[in-house]
């Protein structure tokens, strides 16, 4: 037997006992499955198609928020009609039973892919060879073709890194020479806008006490971004439903009494400014997402699956509001831990879709204990990581009355909001913007519109 037919024989590159322990690994553990997935390029990476299946439904259930573990799948694997074609519930279990622990999944799904990726390469060298002998395809189109596929295998390998001072160095001059490299997302305030500027990659909290107006804050910047200057947008909301995140933004956008539209008691005015803004609202590529129990997993998905719809990267995402996302209790024991651990995961995902994090969060009573009733990054409720992981903090403070100085006489704040920029880096800090608090708008303007 010559070697090139011992070849053919032994078939693609494969290592089903690696299939198996990433597949063990994210039945045994949340973080595993995200691991995982940042590194698979799919389903097809798998040589074993029992395998893809079982990997494509523990993603499936993963998305939707629900716990994954060998039970959990099978249910919902008797639904995708998959279960039988796999072996069964004893099959899953056995795949835990074969893991003893989910920290090295990682490290085989680095096998898996480079078996796929080998396999690929084979693939293309083969389809080359019979291509060669075919006089109907020109040379062009054949790399072409064959580049096209190489391109997909190598999707998601490590990007090059810049190292040296000197790389860092001509990249700021490129920067500083091109204004349109370093693309600033657009808030609808001018003037805040002139204090911070949010870009991608970028984890920013905005932390207000209830009814602060944190989340007008974030309808009103993501309505911004995706109906004025068509930016992939995604507004994720726990406390509210998405209609009444509509309802806000539409009031905003059409100057439209939020009580009135409540009450159902609009004027023909109301409709006709309704109408006006309809289309506009109705083609801007902003996704509201109510999911009640938003898992880390369930995010991810959603800015793949927005990426895919929308034909391009997304550009902004607001969490409404973070004490709400779903942490996974190996996070750690306390709160305090996992939330921790939430923040470091949320600014990591920020620079690996290269898109600004809006992530809202309520403000503990500490500002009801001081006599001048002004927030701090102390206040951030339950977990102090978040003023060390964010790239900017904004403190929203409805402070009802300037207080006396002088001969000045106190005056009293109505309709004002200011927003402290309590941490800039990459600017002012300790800045106040004010804003108007126009609530029956559902909108924050600034100061001179």
């Amino acid at each position: 037997m010559t070697d090139q037919q011992d070849e053919a024989e032994q078939g693609p590159p494969r290592d089903l006992e690696a299939e198996r322990a990433v597949l063990g690994g994210m039945l045994l553990s949340p973080r595993a499955i995200d691991e995982v997935e940042q590194i698979l390029r799919g389903p097809q990476d798998f040589y074993s198609g029992i395998h893809a299946d079982v990997y494509a439904d523990i993603l499936s259930l993963y998305a939707t928020g629900a716990r994954v573990d060998p039970i959990s799948l099978a249910g919902h694997m008797r639904t995708t009609g998959n279960l039988v074609r796999v072996g069964g519930p004893a099959f899953l279990h056995a795949l835990v039973q074969r893991v003893p622990s989910a920290s090295n999944a990682a490290h085989y799904a680095g096998i898996v892919r480079d078996c796929a990726t080998r396999g690929g390469i084979g693939i293309v060298a083969d389809d080359l060879k019979a291509q060669s002998r075919d006089a109907s395809q020109t040379p062009t189109e054949m790399l072409d073709s064959a580049m096209a596929t190489l391109q997909r295998l190598a999707v998601g390998s490590t990007e090059e890194q810049t190292l040296h001072a000197s790389d860092h160095f001509m990249k700021l001059v490129e920067h500083l020479e091109n204004p349109n490299s370093d693309p600033i997302l657009p808030t609808p305030w001018p003037d805040l806008d002139k204090v911070v500027r949010i870009r991608a990659g970028q984890l920013v909290i905005v932390g207000a006490r209830p009814g602060g107006g944190k989340s007008l804050y974030g309808s009103n910047l993501g309505a911004c971004a995706a109906i004025r200057h068509n930016i992939p947008t995604v507004i994720f909301t726990m406390e509210m439903s998405g209609e009444m995140v509509e309802s806000r933004i539409a009031a905003d956008q059409a100057r439209v009494s939020l009580t009135t539209m409540e009450t159902k008691t609009l004027t023909n005015d109301d409709w006709s400014r309704l109408a006006s803004h309809a289309e506009a609202i109705g083609q801007a590529p902003l996704v509201i997402d109510d999911t009640a129990r938003l898992t880390l997993g369930r995010l991810r998905a959603r800015l793949r699956w927005m990426e895919s719809t929308f034909n391009r990267p997304v550009g902004l995402v607001v969490i409404d509001y973070i004490q709400q996302v779903q942490t996974d209790p190996s996070w750690g024991k306390q709160r305090w831990e996992q939330l921790g651990t939430l923040s470091r995961e949320l600014k990591i995902m920020a620079g690996e879709f290269k898109v600004p994090v809006i992530a809202l969060t309520q403000l503990n009573r500490g500002p009801e204990q001081r006599t001048d009733k002004k927030p701090t990054m102390g206040d951030l409720r339950e977990s102090g990581s978040f003023e060390n992981d964010a790239d900017i903090v904004m403190l929203l403070h409805r402070e009802p009355t300037i207080p006396a100085s002088g001969m000045a006489e106190a005056k009293v704040r109505t309709g004002e909001v200011d927003v402290i920029v309590a941490k800039n880096r990459q600017g002012q800090n300790e800045v106040a913007v004010p804003l108007a608090f126009q609530g029956r708008f559902a909108r924050l303007s600034h100061m001179g519109s």
